[in-house]
């Protein structure tokens, strides 16, 4: 993962209407690729597998505008969230380029064994060497027919990318929507005595947000799979102090500020954030 300390030095010297038309772009940029990536799969799925998009319908031209306009609310939100020093500027422009490079290729050569698990309604394969002891009936599925689902390193290694194809190149600025209240919730605690537990983190970019906003505050994780926590841990290196507990640590200590209860539903940005105060 790359750190943006190289754009933290040059931002500030740039006229605020240039950075936002190059945040912008960006975006569009993400946008643009997400769905070029999307109509190239389903036009080679077709081709090979033809009943795999058989019943599905088009969006009307008035969902299409409606979907526009809340990407845009969003967008809109994260840049003047970063106006406003929520977050750094620089923030908006984190992208884990190096993982882009080095595993975008592996999203295509999955693709095929995605189609041929689609067409045979094959959603419970996994490796020989993936342990599936203990997890919930739930999670052992192949997810989106993914190879392995979520259980293997390949799985985690790809899941940022194929989570930001999926959201047209939107995803970490929904992710950055938890920030504003999560910062003023805490502005009266000193940040070196906030300690912020990461429930079911997945690859941990969340937390890099949480960081990036949270300077001096301790970040724990608790996940269960052992192949995100490595990704995890690789993700936000960059920006010490970084703690990784057991999930018996909410039982060691209590002394968190808050508990964010925080649900994601399938419109741009949209949360319901629930926090509540916790005594020692």
């Amino acid at each position: 993962m790359q750190s943006p300390s190289s754009l933290e030095s040059l931002i500030p010297a740039l006229p605020e209407d240039i950075t936002k038309l190059a945040y912008e772009t960006f975006q569009q940029g993400k946008s643009l690729f997400s769905l070029g990536h999307k109509n190239i799969s389903t036009r080679l799925a077709n081709m090979f597998v033809p009943r795999q998009t058989k019943d599905i319908k088009r969006l009307s031209s008035e969902a299409l505008l409606k979907l526009q306009e809340k990407r845009s609310q969003l967008l809109e939100k994260d840049w003047q969230d970063a106006r406003a020093g929520v977050y750094p500027v620089s923030v908006l422009f984190d992208n884990p380029w190096e993982d882009f490079f080095r595993y975008y290729p592996e999203i295509w050569l999955d693709l095929t064994q995605v189609w041929q698990r689609s067409q045979k309604k094959e959603y419970q394969t996994f490796a020989p060497e993936i342990d599936r002891e203990g997890y919930p009936k739930y999670y052992l599925q192949n997810f989106h027919y993914q190879t392995d689902g979520y259980l293997s390193d390949m799985s985690a290694n790809l899941y940022d990318l194929q989570v930001e194809i999926v959201f047209s190149g939107a995803a970490d600025a929904m992710r950055r929507r938890i920030l504003a209240p999560l910062k003023a919730g805490l502005q009266n605690t000193s940040q070196k005595s906030v300690k912020v537990l990461d429930i079911a983190c997945g690859t941990g970019r969340t937390l890099r947000f949480i960081r990036a906003t949270l300077p001096k505050a301790s970040l724990y994780q608790c996940n269960q799979k052992q192949c995100r926590e490595k990704r995890m841990r690789m993700c936000i290196l960059f920006s010490p102090p970084y703690q990784t507990k057991p999930s018996s640590l909410a039982k060691k200590e209590r002394k968190y500020c808050r508990i964010y209860y925080l649900f994601k539903s399938r419109k741009f940005g949209d949360y319901i954030i629930n926090k509540n105060g916790l005594n020692g």
